[in-house]
């Protein structure tokens, strides 16, 4: 039976033809005479089934006389789909028309089926990218990938990984007093406006989202931690850009502070088999968040850590400058802080370059307890410029009367800090 009507009818295909017809994929049905030269009858049986594994590319039906029935046999032991004594009973030919309407009606069947599975898989393939997708919206891929988890349904509760990442915490200044002017839904269309133009910086520099709190925001960085500090100094750019659209908008601008701090942590998922999250738990969390916090009190912009810091590569280029180290209330280590300034007014900065070697000698007196000394050197620095606000600071935390009462312990250089 031919796909087309390009070759001759059947009967009158010679073995080469009927060959080249069936690797062609021209003949669905090769109906085959046993009676010819045996190379030739296998030759064509071979090039429509050519293994027993699978199907071939045609159906074969081979004939032949009642007294070569052991060709026959050898045929459909080789493959061969049915078989027709020959000369045909042209006074009853539905007998053998019915024989070609099955092999047909099968050849169909399996095509459907064919289809089916095809269709199913593609079917399959579509939702579980969807699934993905979908899931990647509440849980990172990256998250994901260090768990060593190919999708969400994966995961198993209390599954957990250990590593070396710089935390990244950012926060927006007096959004309580300025949530407090707009409506539920202007609070969410806010919110939704701000991370839409800040939180893509995250991800242009290898890190990724941990979670969101109300209009803070927590994000890893699992590789370098210059990737996180170019981040934090993108992300402020960026905030500058926004705040160019609100003002032009009638919109009050918005100011918001970083900490970036770098050390162990465990990412994995907490909870019970009905309602887990992941989450991550480590110290390194709560003190990238209190380098946020301080953020407020030393009146910049963006503060690192000494884990951070120690962690750059040489020649990075970002400016920083040491405020010495703080401890907050009740424990009993301190943490390095660094301010980096490189979002500062063109100005300021300027300024904090030129009185960088007198802000480091002020503080190396200060941590030495000469608050005397310090005191003078920092009131310098101040002077020369009023928006320098970690040299107002350090000037007034060593006047006498903020020195006289701040601890019985004996002085160890660190600043003693109550963040929230």
């Amino acid at each position: 039976m031919l796909r087309g009507a390009a070759l001759p009818a059947p009967s009158s295909l010679s073995p080469a033809e009927a060959i080249a017809a069936i690797e062609g994929r021209e003949v669905e049905i090769v109906l085959l005479d046993v009676t010819q030269r045996s190379a030739d009858v296998f030759a064509v049986l071979k090039a429509a089934i050519p293994g027993t594994a699978g199907r071939g590319r045609a159906e074969v039906i081979v004939t032949g006389p009642m007294g070569v029935g052991d060709r026959l046999q050898a045929c459909l032991a080789r493959g061969a789909s049915d078989y027709l004594f020959t000369p045909f009973d042209t006074a009853n030919p539905l007998l053998v028309v019915r024989r070609f309407e099955a092999m047909i009606g099968r050849i169909r069947q399996r095509e459907a089926t064919v289809r089916i599975s095809t269709t199913k898989k593609k079917d399959e393939s579509v939702l579980l990218q969807i699934h993905n997708d979908a899931s990647r919206r509440f849980v990172p891929r990256e998250f994901l990938d260090l768990l060593g988890r190919e999708s969400l349904t994966d995961v198993q509760l209390g599954d957990h990984v250990s590593g070396t990442m710089t935390v990244l915490f950012s926060d927006i200044r007096d959004f309580t007093k300025l949530s407090e002017a707009l409506t539920p839904t202007e609070n969410f269309q806010f919110l939704n406006s701000y991370l839409k133009n800040v939180t893509p910086i995250i991800r242009t520099y290898h890190g990724f989202i941990d979670k969101y709190i109300g209009d803070a925001i927590m994000a890893l960085f699992p590789d370098k931690a210059v990737d996180a500090l170019e981040a934090a100094v993108a992300l402020l750019r960026q905030v500058g850009n926004y705040n160019a659209g609100r003002k032009s908008a009638g919109y009050v601008p918005i100011r918001i502070g970083i900490g970036l701090h770098r050390g162990e942590l465990i990412l994995g998922t907490i909870g019970e088999e009905h309602r887990m999250e992941t989450t991550v738990i480590a110290d390194a969390v709560n003190v990238a968040s209190r380098m946020e916090g301080l953020t407020k009190i030393f009146g910049v912009d963006l503060l690192v850590s000494g884990g951070v810091v120690d962690a750059l590569p040489k020649g990075h280029g970002i400016p920083l400058r040491h405020l010495g180290a703080v401890k907050a209330k009740g424990k009993t280590q301190s943490v390095e802080i660094y301010e980096c300034y490189s979002n500062d007014a063109p100005q300021l900065r300027e300024h904090k370059e030129a009185t960088k070697a007198l802000f480091s000698q002020a503080m190396s007196e200060f941590r030495k307890g000469m608050f005397l000394t310090a005191g003078k050197m920092f009131a310098r620095v101040a002077e020369l410029s009023k928006l320098d606000a970690p040299a107002a600071y350090f000037r007034d935390a060593c006047s006498l009367s903020i020195v006289r009462p701040r601890s019985a312990e004996p002085w160890d250089g660190a600043e003693i800090v109550e963040v929230k």
